[in-house]
Parts: structure tokens; sequence; C-alpha cells
């Protein structure tokens, strides 16, 4: 029964998400300012949280099986449409397709899965107790849904990434598509194995994947957390900034090794590091002097007797 522990892990983990989420909701800006009056975000872990609990059920055989099996695929319908639509949002890209449309799609999809057996014909199996899908003649329709808003997702968190004006904007949307890859490739990989014959399921792996990209999208709370996440990527523009400051002040920590340091030069190589990397957030002298709380003409000697 080790298998249960991933699902029930990940259950736990959105249980706990969940919960503190809404509690917390007039100050998390993510909820407020980016899901909107949409709750997409909402909608998102509600449809994560029961895509966990059915897979959990799946292990235990309650006599239920192919209506369990039936439950999950429809929740994963649901899971991987309010991903597209949390990408846009976060994106802040206009959705160019009806959403009603979008929710009517999933909503028939859902209900072929659910009321026929077009879609998923049967049940078996596996040796670690679980159960996975015998195909419908109609599986193929759940496969290009799922490929279909996959590939969608990705598509404009890379065009946005590539193309957007605001840095903030962009680096949301690299965190997005980098919490976003460990759901793709276990959603696509599982699909082709599936297809393949190999008899396999999702048990365990996609709820991970998606509770990595469900903590990853809390960095895009504000901009501070966006920032701590970002110093973590390789060649980004924080990351670069975090590295040369932590090396500077590791210099401060010679005199505790009995070794001089020269402290002007330091703190002065610490405060243009500081607005050099200031210059990146902001368009104008200006808006950077106002943020760094100092003159202009201030600011202008510091950059100038560097």
């Amino acid at each position: 029964m080790i298998w249960l522990l991933p699902s029930a892990l990940a259950l736990l983990i959105k249980l706990y998400l969940f919960f503190h989420l809404r509690s917390h909701k007039e100050t998390n800006i993510f909820l407020c300012q980016n899901v909107g009056g949409n709750n997409y975000f909402i909608i998102f872990l509600v449809s994560i949280f029961f895509m966990s609990c059915f897979e959990l059920l799946s292990f235990f055989q309650i006599g239920h099986n192919l209506l369990v099996l039936k439950l999950y695929y429809c929740t994963t319908i649901f899971t991987a449409l309010y991903i597209f639509f949390n990408c846009f949002k976060i994106s802040q890209t206009p959705l160019f397709i009806n959403r009603g449309a979008l929710l009517f799609f999933a909503s028939a999809l859902s209900s072929l899965v659910f009321f026929s057996n077009k879609v998923i014909a049967d049940f078996s199996v596996l040796d670690n107790n679980s159960i996975t899908r015998v195909a419908g003649e109609y599986y193929f329709v759940f496969q290009i849904y799922m490929v279909f808003f996959i590939f969608l997702s990705t598509f404009f968190l890379i065009k946005n990434i590539l193309n957007a004006k605001e840095y903030y904007i962009k680096s949301r949307c690299l965190i997005t598509l980098l919490a976003f890859l460990p759901f793709m490739l276990v959603a696509v990989l599982l699909m082709l194995l599936m297809q393949l014959g190999y008899r396999v399921n999702m048990a365990g792996f996609l709820s991970l994947a998606t509770c990595f990209m469900l903590l990853v999208f809390l960095s895009l709370n504000n901009k501070y957390s966006l920032f701590k996440v970002m110093k973590f990527v390789p060649f980004s523009r924080e990351r670069v900034y975090y590295l040369k400051l932590s090396a500077l002040l590791a210099q401060l920590s010679r005199p505790w090794m009995e070794e001089s340091v020269d402290m002007k030069s330091l703190l002065k190589e610490i405060e243009i590091l500081v607005i050099q990397n200031a210059h990146h957030y902001f368009a104008t002298q200006k808006e950077v002097a106002q943020a760094l709380s100092i003159s202009e003409s201030n600011l202008s000697r510091k950059l100038d007797s560097k």
C-alpha cells in the first residue's frame, strides 16, 4: 500500500492550502487581484482536491470502481480547463475563446464520460491495487482535449515570456511555466504509455505534479514572493543579483576570521549593486530614486562616482 502515500500526501497538502488560502483571502493578492470575481484559482483548488479524493478512493476497492474512475476523469477534465484559465489570468492575456463555450464543452465531455461507456469502457486492477481505465471507442476525445489545453497553456505562457513588455509579467509567466512542466510531462507521458498498451495509471504522479504547481503558484502572490523564487532560476536577473549580493555580504564575515575588510569600499559596492539592480525594474531614474528613498541628484552622484 506504499502507493497510497503520494496520493494521501497530495490530498493533505491541497487540503491545507485550500483552507489556508481561504482564511487569508483578504490579504492574498493572487486570489483578490489576479483571480478576481471569476474565482478561477479557487475552482482549480476544488477540482484538484476532488481529483486526489477519487484517486485515493480507487485504492480501497469500495465496490464502485468504475464510478470512482469516471469521477476521477471528470475532475481531471475540469482541472485541465482551470489550469488553462489560470495561465491566462497570470499572464494578463485576454481570453480569446468564449469562457462559456469552454465550460460547456468540458461539461459535455464530463457527461459523456460519466453517463456512458464510450470514453471509459471499463476498469482493470493494477499490481499496486489501484485501478486504470479500459479505453472506450471515444477515449481519443479525452486525449485530444487534454493535449489541446496543455498545448494552449504552454504556448501562451511562452508567448508572454518572449513578448510581454512588463518584466514582472514575464517573470510570472516563466515561474508558471516551470510549475506547469511536471504536470504537462507526467500527463503526456502517461497518456502515451497507456496508448502503447502499458498497464499504468496516473495515481500519485499527477497529484504530486499538481501539488508542485500549486505551491509554485503561491509564489506569484506578490513581487517579493516572486523574487524569492526567481533567485533560484538559472541565468535570471534575480539570480545574478542574489549571487553578487551574497558574495559581497559574505565578505562582512571576514572580521570573525581575523581578516581585515575595507568596510567603506564594501558598503559602497553593495549600494551601487542595489541601485543598478533597481534600474532594471523602473522606467525612469525618478522612479528608482523614489523606490530607494533618495533624491535624484544624490542618485546621480552615486552612479557617477562608481
